[in-house]
């Protein structure tokens, strides 16, 4: 009787025994398992850290670059006989290509002195004519003028709406109320959501907006286009003009602009201070590693042609530019334009 409770005893500590064996190896691999996994987060934590490093540090290249090649093309103009900013130097390029190791850049300069500057619209000496300019390139482009004095009131300095509700009664009473800035604007991404602005309006608008940080700036002739000039100066031969820009003519002088009709001469220039450079950058074959950017750029004409960042900032929202730019497969910048 004795020996059969010892055997039961013994089968019983031998199965508390395994099961403790059984715990204590669950406990074990649930340990192991928690650090395997907390060392592939920190790994891949690690390794997005060092390539978003590395996509700045190619963001920085870039901008450093741009500002270079205008810095060289200033040089260039001093030393030029008839110095003018066009589409055939080597900055107004529609990219410019680095690969580095795992990597790519790619950067493009826009000319910001070639679209309409929407602060010139507050301006006090000549905002009446910016208007009249702006309305016309507006129904032009949209085909809808009231949506010119719509941005006007956004932006002037006075509560007298050119339509209706279009000053702070007309965006007090949204969802989410707003004022009018009143005042130069940073961004024309401000501008879409105006009243009466549509998706469609705007994607045809944009592309011929900017919003530079001063006012009375004018417009230069080499790179402006068909749609702008128009605007100006409905007098002028554009088609004219533009057959002499494709065929790598370059204007430098107001005398050249009376062969093409065109009488508001003091709305125009040759040159240009106001840059965009749009930046693309990509780490390996993965979309998870690039990136778009913006710099707006200032060369101190009147100076030395330093060359001043503006404002830089992160599109996150302009996959498309970044796709066109990340797939350009020009010839890639030789070291001597580096």
């Amino acid at each position: 009787m004795s020996g059969s409770k010892s055997i039961k005893t013994f089968r019983r500590q031998r199965g508390v025994a395994l099961i403790t064996v059984l715990l204590v190896m669950v406990i074990a691999i649930a340990l192991v398992s928690h650090a395997i996994t907390r060392d592939q987060i920190s790994i891949t934590r690690s390794g997005a850290l060092l390539a978003n490093t590395q996509l700045a540090e190619f963001v920085a290249g870039a901008e450093a670059w741009s500002r270079v090649a205008l810095l060289k093309d200033f040089e260039e103009d001093k030393d030029a006989a008839e110095p003018a900013d066009h589409a055939l130097e080597a900055w107004a390029s529609p990219a410019l290509q680095f690969n580095p190791d795992n990597g790519k850049i790619r950067i493009n300069i826009k000319d910001l002195n070639s679209c309409f500057n929407v602060n010139n619209l507050v301006s006090s000496s000549n905002g009446n004519d910016q208007f009249e300019i702006f309305r016309r390139l507006v129904s032009n482009v949209t085909g809808k003028s009231d949506l010119a004095g719509i941005i006007a009131d956004w932006m002037d300095d006075n509560d007298t709406p050119r339509s209706s509700a279009t000053e702070d009664d007309g965006y007090l009473g949204r969802d989410l109320a707003h004022r009018t800035p009143d005042t130069l604007i940073s961004d024309i991404s401000e501008l879409s959501s105006v009243q009466e602005m549509e998706l469609e309006d705007w994607q045809k608008l944009a592309p011929f907006l900017c919003a530079l940080p001063e006012t009375e700036t004018k417009i230069n002739i080499n790179l402006a286009s068909q749609e702008l000039i128009e605007a100006v100066d409905s007098s002028a031969s554009v088609s004219k003009l533009l057959q002499f820009r494709e065929s790598g003519g370059i204007l430098s002088q107001s005398g050249d602009l009376s062969s093409y009709n065109i009488t508001k001469t003091n709305q125009f220039m040759f040159h240009s201070q106001h840059f965009l450079a749009r930046i693309a950058v990509q780490l390996g074959d993965s979309e998870d590693y690039r990136q778009y950017w913006e710099t707006a750029l200032w060369l101190d004409e009147a100076g030395d042609g330093e060359v001043k960042v503006v404002q830089r900032q992160r599109r996150t929202f302009s996959g498309a530019m970044m796709q066109e730019l990340l797939d350009y497969d020009g010839t890639a910048a030789s070291e001597d334009s580096r």
